[in-house]
């Protein structure tokens, strides 16, 4: 498994994916920051059963979160396939954190994508009752809650260290 990602950090790397940089303690500062707004928002849109929204503000915070890490070591990433990939080598797979952050990030991308491959379908298709419509539930956007809290804490402490 570390062998793919290694291949495909490379692939990001050659693609301007991700970036060598110095590590630079205001941008750290700047994406935690964005991360809290994002959990913030969460909470209002939960509060207001937007649930949509919420997962979609969860899914930010814990992306500002990996992109805080990622400078943390000198690495910037413009695109999100390789912030992940990215996050996986050098934070779970070297055992920085749990595996079960990538599990959440991973999820929170799947239910955000849902939406947008929702749309689409239905353009393409012209089948006028799935027009924006997804089910969205409380049961995810309740999850998100919790593992996008989980996740910028958890990241916090470590960039802490």
């Amino acid at each position: 498994m570390a062998k793919d990602f290694n291949k495909n950090i490379e692939k990001c790397f050659k693609q301007g994916g991700l970036r060598n940089i110095e590590s630079d303690p205001e941008s750290i500062r700047r994406h935690l920051d964005k991360a809290s707004s994002n959990v913030k928002a969460m909470d209002i849109m939960f509060d207001n059963q937007k649930y949509d929204w919420t997962i979609v503000c969860g899914y930010y915070a814990m992306y500002h979160a990996v992109l805080a890490s990622l400078i943390k070591i000198g690495i910037l990433a413009t695109k999100h396939y390789c912030a992940v990939s990215a996050f996986n080598e050098f934070y779970i797979f070297r055992k920085n954190v749990d595996e079960k952050y990538i599990e959440y990030l991973n999820r929170a991308k799947e239910l955000e994508e849902k939406y947008s491959e929702t749309l689409e379908h239905a353009q393409a298709d012209r089948v006028s009752d799935q027009y924006g419509v997804q089910v969205i539930t409380n049961d995810d956007a309740e999850w998100i809650i919790e593992a996008a809290k989980d996740f910028v804490l958890k990241i916090e402490e470590v960039l802490a260290d």
